[in-house]
């Protein structure tokens, strides 16, 4: 339901005007008094080919019009790229060239799109509640994305993320824990990302290096979208979903340049005042016939931080680079596109990376840490299917590493190689089903200055389909189903094969219009997952006798959605019990495991209007560890999952569209958590913080986009609940940074 938030937002409502546009193919229109005028006058349009959401939104603002959707009526379709001086009637009808749809403008000025057409006298007017699914889902709309939770570009517009954590505010099921990018780590409904699927353009990533680091360090500045699958995840989300997937999309050529112009670009340049943080970013983009290409440099620079105490906090400063590179060839329903993407942090962190002491120990307040993380991939596809011929294919190759040069020279690397080859089978518009090969060979190696050089390794091939259909107007299924195939090999070479069955199935009914109850279970074959690196012990790990182990996750949620008149409302309960998962230790050995179980609830609440937005997410989530809440602190469940009790977000904005200026507001808290007590340890406190947005874009000016945001306004001294070590009484956990004002800048050209 968050998905349903974002899109068309900013948009003036023109004063009463009489009209109604019709068409599919062709346009019939009736006009009289204003709304001749209204539709006839010209306006300045640059709208790229896009999805139809994305393209209705900037056509609002552009025209001044304001439009109303359902979601069904454009989910997953695409529009034809609008570029010039034209009436709005004209931009119209290139939008929806071919897709079959009915547009009327009513009489208090709303353009209204369906399926049907309809009596333009009776049509009750609602606000736009167009889902924010990327354009490159082609599967949205399916029963298994009826949990989905889609942050698409414009909502990663709003938020202006500078860290993973700022990509996912507002949802509070989804936490990130750590104060700095280098050692964040995603938290789905209480369960760590390592035991997800994850994905970057479609390349499985593997990305368990190190526990005092994070796991996927991304820049923001690179993604167009991310869709995350809770708990319940399709059979092509790919191998060890064991509770759900996160799938990252970075920008393409077609996202920032207009459909006529061959060239483009921006730069940027961000400060924020708590750290003294310096970012600039330059891309360049452009198309020469069916070629295209993109490329993207940011640097980052800056001092630690002050927490909300007051104090500097110790290891927290900035030295980022991220670099992206794309070239593509499209032509005649073909495309071929290679990506390169690549992070890299280098700087002085606390000498356990994601905390900032331990009280009972004696050692360096910091050392050196890089972080690095690398992407290739490989995607073809072709772009415009609906027979029984879709395919696409993907190979991809990633590697993450830490490096810690004191006090052992330790590095600990991932490398994963992965290959997906599949294909949709479109029955008709409504029923298709989805079949493929998928492949990863992936290893996490350590070394040092010592002989010390080992790693283990995972091959795995998998085959799977995912048939979604709707066999009723009002109930919509997905069934899928997908077998695996692993060879895991030891430090000491030994091999051990494993075989699995996964299987999971969604529904969404919607038992009455617009409200919709919705399902699903998963049974997930996880096999042997990797250990990290900086834990090897060569020659003291024994992985005879059966003891290593695949894991295996059963996933349910139920769970209710409904929109009326702007308003919106949703709430899911939610179960992932896993067993068999490695938690291996240096001195325990290699076939350490546990099962745990995460459960809990979801809630949210929003209203949309004419120029903005307001909402909030609730969620409660516990953690037991073995059957028992005496081994949920957050060390033990470091790899599973996180004590996260009660979390909230709040986002609000409002556009005032003839001045070009946006306004917006968040708050996220957590209420006291208890749970941790049960362990023996401290609870977990509660806190709130409070932030303001403002963004300008002169008409004069509107290559330009200012922007100023205040953080944590209140100043408050806190850890994220996600964060690792705040239970202990002899850990000084990461604070977050105290009160900071971020000043950027955008120019495109």
């Amino acid at each position: 339901m968050s998905g349903f938030k974002g899109n068309l937002r900013n948009k003036n409502i023109l004063r009463a005007i009489a009209v109604s546009l019709v068409f599919t193919g062709g346009i019939a229109t009736t006009t009289t008094g204003f709304a001749q005028s209204a539709v006839t006058k010209e306006y300045d349009f640059n709208i790229p080919a896009q999805s139809l959401a994305d393209a209705l939104n900037s056509f609002a603002v552009q025209s001044g019009l304001q439009v109303s959707a359902s979601s069904d009526a454009v989910r997953g379709l695409q529009n034809q790229a609008v570029q010039g001086r034209m009436s709005a009637q004209q931009a119209l009808t290139q939008l929806t060239n071919g897709l079959g749809l009915y547009f009327e403008v009513k009489q208090d000025g709303a353009v209204v799109v369906s399926k049907v057409q309809t009596d333009a006298g009776t049509v009750t007017l609602t606000p736009i509640t167009v889902a924010e699914a990327s354009s490159t889902d082609r599967h949205a709309g399916g029963a298994d994305r009826a949990t989905s939770k889609y942050i698409s570009a414009a909502t990663l517009a709003r938020r202006n993320p500078t860290s993973v954590k700022k990509v996912y505010a507002g949802e509070a099921a989804i936490s990130v824990g750590g104060g700095i990018p280098s050692s964040q780590k995603v938290f789905v409904r209480g369960v760590e990302e390592h035991n997800l699927a994850v994905t970057i353009d479609g390349a499985r990533h593997n990305n368990k290096v190190f526990h005092h680091s994070g796991n996927n360090l991304i820049d923001p500045s690179l993604l167009k979208a991310v869709r995350v699958d809770p708990s319940v995840a399709p059979a092509d989300a790919g191998p060890g979903a064991i509770a759900g997937g996160i799938t990252y999309e970075t920008v393409d050529v077609d996202d920032l340049l207009a459909a006529d112009k061959n060239l483009g670009g921006f730069v940027t340049a961000s400060y924020d005042t708590n750290s003294e943080t310096f970012t600039n970013s330059e891309s360049m983009y452009g198309r020469v016939g069916n070629l295209e290409a993109l490329g993207f440099f940011k640097w980052g620079k800056g001092d630690d931080y002050d927490s909300g105490l007051g104090k500097q906090t110790v290891g927290t400063g900035t030295n980022l680079r991220s670099f992206l590179g794309k070239v593509a060839h499209e032509a005649n329903n073909h495309r071929f596109e290679l990506s390169g993407e690549s992070v890299k942090d280098d700087a002085n962190r606390p000498f356990r990376a994601n905390l900032q002491n331990l009280t009972n120990r004696n050692e360096a307040p910091e050392r050196i840490y890089t972080v690095e993380r690398s992407n290739v991939v490989f995607n073809y596809n072709m772009t415009h299917a609906d027979g029984w011929l879709d395919p696409r294919v993907t190979i991809g190759y990633g590697v993450s590493s830490v490096k810690v040069p004191e006090p052992y020279g330790s590095k600990g690397e991932t490398r994963s190689l992965s290959a997906k080859v599949e294909n949709d089978f479109h029955l008709d518009t409504e029923n298709k089903i989805t079949a493929g090969l998928d492949f990863y060979n992936d290893i996490n190696a350590y070394k040092d200055n010592s002989t010390t050089e080992v790693d283990e390794r995972a091959r795995n091939f998998g085959i799977y389909t995912q048939a979604r259909l709707q066999p009723m107007e009002d109930l919509k299924w997905s069934v899928g189903l997908r077998g695996d195939a692993q060879t895991f090999t030891g430090l000491d070479g030994t091999d051990i094969d494993s075989q699995g069955l996964s299987g999971n199935t969604s529904v969404a009914y919607e038992v009455v219009k617009d409200t919709t109850l919705k399902a699903g279970y998963s049974n997930v074959f996880g096999g042997i997952i990797l250990s990290e690196g900086f834990i090897y012990n060569k020659g003291a790990w024994d992985y005879t006798n059966n003891q290593v182990k695949p894991t295996r996750a059963q996933n349910y949620t139920v769970g209710i959605e409904t929109k009326h008149s702007g308003f919106t409302f949703g709430f899911d309960v939610f179960r992932t019990e896993a067993d068999n998962v490695r938690n291996p230790t240096f001195s325990g050995g290699p076939h350490l495991k546990h099962d745990f179980v995460t459960h809990g609830y979801e809630l949210g609440v929003g209203y949309d209007w004419t120029n903005g937005f307001a909402k909030l997410t609730f969620s409660d989530t516990a953690i037991k560890v073995d059957g028992s809440a005496a081994k949920s602190d957050s060390d033990t469940t470091q790899y599973l999952g996180a004590p996260l009790g009660k979390v909230y977000a709040v986002e609000a904005e409002h556009t005032f569209a003839g001045l070009g200026l946006t306004i917006g507001g968040t708050i996220d808290g957590a209420l006291k958590n208890k749970d941790t007590q049960k362990a023996g340890n401290l609870a977990l406190d509660g806190y709130v913080t409070y932030g303001l947005y403002t963004e300008y874009k002169p008409k004069e000016l509107d290559f330009l986009t200012l922007r100023l945001e205040g953080n944590n306004l209140n100043d408050q001294a806190y850890t994220d609940r996600a964060s690792y070590g705040q239970d202990f009484a002899n850990v000084d956990p990461a604070l977050e940074a105290g009160r900071s004002f971020l000043l950027s800048l955008r120019a495109d050209f």
